[in-house]
């Protein structure tokens, strides 16, 4: 890709973009006090791009050139960081958004300046259409926003993750990805699934017991199956969590190596993602549970549930 201008020298080879940058409310508004338009002044703004526009809800830093009648809203940071990207000669930069809980891979799609600058402000993934030479927001139409909770440039900064939480199916097919097209599977002559993502391990042993579980409706207790038979006896199931658990405790009191920990740890998270099957609730839902409480004390935790 063709180089723009190069990054500042004190920006760092691979940096997050931290929360700093993401407003509290769907206005720009990085800094504190409150800007006050000059409506002598709207020519000169109207031909500066949207993310330096004066707004009467902008806000920029208090006490600043920026706070006087007629400035651009506009947060230096962001700017910088902003020139840094490196975008190629059309102005834009691959831009993919990630499941913030699955880590699948939802779409792909290209972001300029205005694009990017959009979406740290707003919190809602959006790209650059080389088609209609326009902006626009995933979920505009179909109400499906990817909503973002975080942004990473690549260690080159020409490409964009936006890591999000999607309200629905993210392709237009329906499905929750774009990535459902297996090269392997294409070149053994099978046809494409569109229930099925690119998926780490977890989500294929998910995705398994999924199917076992299908199987046991569909077929009964068919062709022999360790999960088949969990999935039917659920005082089996809970009797083999609790001897698991028990054998992970163990290799902590008899100090047992690495390799014998992992491996209860295996066997354990395997039954236990066998009930969440039963139960009807996905490692996406438990994943999202143990997000939110990232920013909350356990004890504080604790003591909410004992309230309820």
């Amino acid at each position: 890709m063709a180089a723009a201008a190069p990054a500042p020298a004190t920006a760092p080879t691979r940096t997050p973009v931290s929360s700093s940058f993401f407003p509290s409310s769907r206005a720009v508004s990085f800094c504190s006090g409150t800007y006050r338009p000059n409506h002598s002044a709207a020519a000169a703004s109207a031909s500066a791009p949207w993310w330096r526009r004066r707004d009467p809800a902008v806000s920029v830093a208090a006490g600043s050139a920026q706070s006087a009648p007629g400035a651009l809203a506009v947060d230096p940071k962001v700017d910088t960081l902003l020139d840094s990207v490196k975008w190629d000669s059309k102005g834009l930069a691959v831009a993919i958004a990630q499941n913030v809980d699955t880590g699948a891979i939802l779409m792909q799609g290209f972001a300029n300046k205005e694009a990017l600058a959009k979406t740290i402000s707003t919190r809602k993934a959006t790209f650059f259409s080389r088609s209609r030479s326009s902006l626009w927001t995933k979920g505009e139409t179909s109400m499906n926003f990817i909503n973002v909770h975080d942004i990473f440039l690549d260690c080159d900064r020409d490409s964009i993750i936006y890591l999000g939480k999607p309200d629905g199916p993210t392709c237009h097919t329906g499905a929750e990805t774009c990535y459902y097209t297996s090269v392997y599977d294409a070149l053994q002559g099978l046809k494409h699934n569109k229930d099925r993502q690119v998926t780490s391990t977890l989500y294929s042993l998910e995705d398994t017991i999924s199917r076992r579980h299908e199987e046991t409706v569909t077929e009964g207790s068919g062709k022999p199956s360790w999960t088949k038979k969990l999935l039917l006896d659920n005082q089996l199931l809970c009797s083999k969590i609790r001897e698991e658990a028990g054998e992970l405790i163990q290799t902590l009191l008899e100090n047992e190596d690495q390799s014998r920990t992992a491996s209860e740890m295996a066997d354990l998270l395997y039954h236990a993602m066998v009930l969440l099957r039963v139960k009807d609730v996905k490692m996406e839902e438990v994943l999202e549970v143990l997000r939110r409480r990232f920013s909350q004390s356990g004890i504080e935790e604790k003591a909410s549930r004992n309230k309820s």
